[in-house]
Parts: structure tokens; C-alpha cells; sequence
């Protein structure tokens, strides 16, 4: 009989640290991933550059949480600071950039997953992969063992799920995590996929795919009411919008458009500029250029990519010499300059998603410990739970530090 400590299974962020913080705490470790390679998911963070963590202090750190209460007590224990200490401690240099981010020196976010592997290989953890738990055994309303795809029996002291959400399934996170935990009678709250891009209904030219728009400021709708407003980066794809801001937005009203819900997202092409001095400017490239039509006029106003879908709004010809426009004209593009309309139809699927919203309802996990109240020596961590948060390293630095507290506490002696 194969007989270990602590089980972790899911070799992602959560589970790498969980299981070499046991492992160096003098417990006998046995990490089961379900891929051949462990942290799949954590290469492709950031855009493969891996943003680790947020510098904010904590209570601004948790604005950005779902449950900001739930994690205090692992973010006291572990939070920003001692991450960068960490991984220093295995020799890999971090550096901080605009909005208080932090990346790996060499901005590969394979370094970290390298690191963080050869820290666990050297801490002692058995590390199997290619395996996927299938069964989760119970005892006297203990945690006991797992059973593997491959009929293969494991048995432990403890278990820590570290499994992951649904999204970006290619990577490993399918869902499996809810699944056992749901035979185990824990409940899973409702899960969607969260920074996310949103599908939208307007016709857009084929051009504006992977057009990037730097700070843009956009106003989200519901009939006439403004529901939230940010300011900064998004992107065009085909039928669908993205980007920083336009993820976070998905992620606070990704309940309302997975109900299918007629929000408006409004963008401001030219938020540094009024509407009055951008009528003045008007002028002045009319002053200028009397000759100028309309499709060479906003070219100067917009990126390249864009001018097409922006003259397809207007209802007239857009070879029109500036000089002949009529006042209406003129505010009919100053208008869409400032308010440029999409009609959101919805949230891009699983595969297209960051993380996952829902998971293990936090109700049934102590948050000092990460241990079910339902199953004794049962512990979760990272994305399994009913944890999101916005892009800016702030769900990476959830997994860490929710995987370490489960750690310390499934090898704290009694």
C-alpha cells in the first residue's frame, strides 16, 4: 500500500507551493498532475511574462477580490512581499512595473515554473504525471486516499485539491476539482468564465482584429444608467472585445451578460479631449486642409485599423471634403469620437477565459486553515474556490498564498 503524508493533487501555482512548503516542513509529499508537464497554465500567465503579484497594501489588494474577507488570514501569513522573497530565496529576481506589478526579471514566466519545480524535486516531493485523480476516499468522515485513472490507489493522512477552475481547458483546468469535491457533498457555487473578452452584436471590419487602443476611457450601460466606468488599454477581436480594462469589466458583470442581460459599452476615443477642443482641432485641420475629406481627416484622428468601422457609422460619403461638411456632420463625428456604442451579446467561452468565477463555496472552508468543514483533512487551494479577482497579479498571489496556508496548516503538529 502506497501510504503518504499529505496528497496534493494539481501541480499548478497553488499546488507547486503547497506541496514543496509541506515537503520542507519534514512531510513525506506525493503531487499528482493530471499533465505531463506541471504548471502548464502558470507558462502562459501575463502573456507568458507571469505577473506574480501586486505591491498595493492589502486592503486595496482586496477591493479588487470577490470575497476579500476570506483570504485576510492567508494574506497575513503570506502575502506580496514575502512572495518576492521566495522566489529570490530560489534565485529568481523579480522586478516591479506600472501599477505597482510584479514580473520576473526576465520577464519568461517559464523561469518560474522551472523554479519553483526544481525547488519542489529538491525539497523531496514524489511528483507523478500524467495521472488524473478520479475518486476521492472518505473514512469515518476523514479524508483517506485517491484513486487514478489508471486504477492506481494512494493513501494519505491528508489531502490538499489544488485542481484549478474550467478555464483555458487545454492547459489541464476542466473542472475536474468541482466534480470531487461535489461527491464529497460540498457545494459549488455557480461558475462562468471571469476576465474574459466579451462577444459583441456589431458588425465589425475584420481590420480591427488585434487592434490595441492605449487609454481609452469605457462607460458600461444598461438602458441610460452608467454602471461602472474605467480608464485604460483594450483590444478589438473578431466580433469580440478585450484587453485589461474590458476583462475586468467581464468580471464585474459577468453574472449579468451570462444572463444574457443588454448592456451598452460606450467608448471614448478622445477622453484627454472635450468636446470643444475637439471641435477647435476640427477646425484647425480644416484651416489647414481644406481639401482633406473625411476618411483623410480621421486618419489623423485614429489609429489606421479603425477608420473604416468608424466611417461605416457615418451617414454620409465619406470622400466629403471637410470644408463642405455641415455642422451636423461635424458633430455627428465628434459624437462618435466621444461616444463610440457596442452592444455586448455575451461572455467568450471557457477557453478563451483567464480564470474561473464560482468554485468551492466558501462557506464550507475555514479560512484560517483552507480545511472543509465537512471532511476532515481535507484542504483546498487557489482556483478550485469560490476566489476571482481582476488582472493585475492579484489571482496568482491567491493561489500562493492560499496554497502555502493549506500547507502549514495540514503539516502544523497537533
Amino acid at each position: 500500500m502506497d501510504k503518504f503524508e499529505i496528497i496534493v493533487v494539481g501541480a499548478g501555482a497553488a499546488g507547486l507551493l503547497a506541496a514543496g512548503t509541506a515537503a520542507n516542513r519534514g512531510t513525506k509529499v506525493l503531487l499528482l498532475e493530471k499533465m505531463f508537464r506541471p504548471g502548464r497554465k502558470l507558462r502562459i500567465t501575463g502573456k507568458g511574462r507571469c505577473n506574480l503579484t501586486n505591491l498595493t497594501r492589502i486592503d486595496d489588494f482586496l477591493s479588487h477580490v470577490n470575497n476579500p474577507d476570506f483570504l485576510r488570514p492567508a494574506f497575513e501569513q503570506f502575502f506580496a512581499q514575502e512572495l518576492i522573497d521566495f522566489f529570490h530565496s530560489i534565485q529568481i529576481k523579480t522586478k516591479t512595473e506600472r501599477g505597482r506589478r510584479v514580473f520576473p526579471q526576465s520577464d519568461k514566466a517559464q523561469d518560474i515554473v522551472d523554479g519553483l519545480h526544481r525547488w519542489v524535486n529538491k525539497s523531496g516531493v514524489m511528483l507523478k504525471k500524467d495521472v488524473r485523480v478520479n475518486k476521492l476516499f472518505v473514512k469515518e468522515g476523514r479524508i483517506s486516499g485517491v484513486r487514478l485513472n489508471n486504477g492506481k490507489l494512494y493513501f494519505a493522512d491528508k489531502i490538499i485539491l489544488c485542481t484549478g477552475g474550467a478555464s483555458y481547458p487545454a492547459t489541464g483546468s476542466t473542472g475536474d476539482g468541482y466534480k470531487l469535491s461535489k461527491t464529497l457533498g460540498h457545494t459549488i457555487t455557480n461558475t462562468r468564465p471571469a476576465l474574459v473578452p466579451i462577444a459583441v452584436k456589431n458588425d465589425l471590419s475584420n481590420e480591427l482584429d488585434r487592434l490595441l487602443l492605449k487609454n481609452v476611457n469605457v462607460k458600461v450601460f444598461r438602458r441610460n444608467e452608467i454602471l461602472s466606468e474605467k480608464f485604460g488599454d483594450m483590444q478589438f477581436l473578431k466580433q469580440s472585445i478585450s484587453g485589461p480594462i474590458i476583462l475586468s469589466l467581464s468580471r464585474e458583470f459577468g453574472k449579468a451578460l451570462h444572463l444574457g442581460e443588454h448592456l451598452e459599452f460606450s467608448l471614448d476615443l478622445k477622453p484627454a479631449l472635450s468636446e470643444l477642443k475637439l471641435t477647435n482641432r476640427f477646425q484647425r485641420e480644416v484651416e489647414k486642409n481644406r481639401r482633406l475629406d473625411v476618411t483623410g481627416l480621421l486618419r489623423k484622428l485614429l489609429p489606421q485599423k479603425m477608420v473604416a468601422t468608424f466611417i461605416s457609422r457615418l451617414k454620409f460619403d465619406s470622400l466629403k471634403l471637410v470644408d463642405q461638411l455641415s455642422n451636423d456632420e461635424i458633430k455627428s463625428i465628434i459624437l462618435l469620437l466621444k461616444d463610440f456604442r457596442l452592444v455586448a451579446s455575451g461572455l467568450k467561452d471557457f477557453d478563451e477565459a483567464i480564470i474561473t468565477s464560482g468554485g468551492v463555496s466558501l462557506d464550507e472552508v475555514n479560512p484560517e486553515t483552507m480545511e472543509s468543514k465537512k471532511i476532515k483533512n481535507l484542504y483546498f487551494a487557489g482556483e478550485l474556490l469560490d476566489l476571482d479577482a481582476d488582472t493585475g497579479g492579484y489571482n496568482l498571489q491567491i493561489a500562493f498564498s492560499t496554497g502555502r496556508l493549506a500547507a502549514m496548516a495540514a503539516t502544523k503538529k497537533s
